[in-house]
């Protein structure tokens, strides 16, 4: 989707008759400025975007008056299955996940035992907080509050789509964003309160400080207000 969106651009932008090389050119030299202006237009996360100057090299050899023209009928559709289809079926995965048992690792060196501190990776990333009373993300809770209500929260809620605009300031690939939101969204409800808002930010930061993310939200991320519902 979004290699269509930079083919589209760039088809759109080249003279139809003379100064073709020129133009060529000066808009592959401009490609970040492109990315820039892309990223605002359509809501693309900046880590979606391939590498620039790879993606300079291989323009060099294309003749850009060759492309096709998007068709805004089919990216409507898309965007409407990525934003509706898509997210009905991840609620679905999340609940069918939910409700089946966890499943213990037994036998031999894992009888009976548990590495606890000297576990890998202990205290890290998602595994911080772990062992501590009070929810990890409390610490930085005021922080993320005072993001929380610039997104005019509606009945101590906000919208998906205010939750995409602040999350994809991460620059996080929307991949990423999608999981962390498929942790974050505890209710299934398509909108974030402000423990799960602030659980969200919580997750980005993790994975902005380089550390892999839970495949299930463990028990002391879980937002307390969200714990008897689990």
């Amino acid at each position: 989707m979004v290699h269509a969106y930079i083919i589209s651009h760039l088809k759109k932008e080249m003279p139809a008759v003379f100064g073709k090389e020129n133009k060529k050119r000066e808009l592959i030299n401009n490609l970040p400025e492109i990315y820039r202006q892309l990223q605002r237009e359509h809501q693309i996360s900046a880590g979606d975007f391939p590498e620039v100057k790879k993606m300079q090299e291989q323009l060099e050899g294309y003749d850009f008056t060759k492309f096709h023209s998007l068709k805004p009928k089919l990216i409507e559709g898309v965007d409407n299955m990525l934003s509706n289809k898509v997210a009905f079926l991840m609620n679905l995965i999340t609940q069918e996940e939910r409700s089946m048992p966890t499943q213990m690792v037994q036998g031999g060196a894992f009888d009976g035992t548990t590495a606890g501190p000297f576990d890998h990776g202990y205290g890290e990333g998602a595994k911080e907080g772990a062992d501590e009373e009070e929810w990890i993300v409390a610490r930085d809770k005021p922080a993320y509050d005072e993001i929380f209500y610039t997104l005019s929260p509606i009945n101590g809620r906000i919208s998906g789509a205010s939750a995409k605009k602040e999350m994809l300031t991460s620059k996080l690939p929307n991949s990423v964003l999608g999981k962390i939101w498929k942790l974050a969204d505890c209710d299934c409800d398509g909108m974030l309160d402000e423990e799960e808002f602030a659980l969200a930010k919580h997750l980005i930061k993790i994975k902005l400080e380089g550390y892999e993310l839970p495949s299930f939200l463990p028990p002391h991320l879980v937002p307390p207000s969200h714990r008897k519902s689990l």
